[in-house]
């Protein structure tokens, strides 16, 4: 078996042993918070898993590098039943400085896009209807 084979499996297996139903927990974050932080989501792994903070900070630190890595090498970042992170190309345009009216260049640049899965904009949508009844 390939090194790879033994990771992957291990893997799995973490994956099983705290793998949860997608919104399981109804509860808000920080209810009284307008910002989610890294600091705000080590906090609530390690209460909802029993770790600690300093372990779940690695983790959350980990996590957002991971995906950081992912998308400067130019892949496409997919977290099911949450969404997808996309690079998209963007050429080099005519633009206008606000203040000034100038015309300017705006160079070419590679952006990351964010899709929401329909799991999630179903969840967005349906809290949204309920607060405003």
């Amino acid at each position: 078996m390939a090194d790879s084979d033994h990771i992957n499996e291990d893997a799995n297996a973490a994956d099983d042993s705290i793998r949860t139903d997608y919104g399981a927990s109804e509860e808000p974050l920080a209810p009284s918070q307008s910002k989610v932080t890294r600091a705000t989501l080590a906090e609530v792994i390690g209460e909802r898993i029993g770790l600690s903070n300093s372990l779940c900070n690695d983790l959350v630190v980990s996590f957002f590098d991971t995906i950081k890595q992912s998308l400067i090498a130019g892949d496409t970042v997919k977290i099911q039943k949450f969404a997808t992170f996309n690079l998209r190309s963007k050429k080099a345009r005519p633009g206008r400085n606000p203040k000034t009216g100038e015309e300017v260049e705006v160079s070419a640049r590679r952006v990351v896009t964010f899709r929401p899965s329909r799991k999630l904009r179903n969840l967005v949508d349906s809290r949204g209807r309920e607060s405003e009844s």
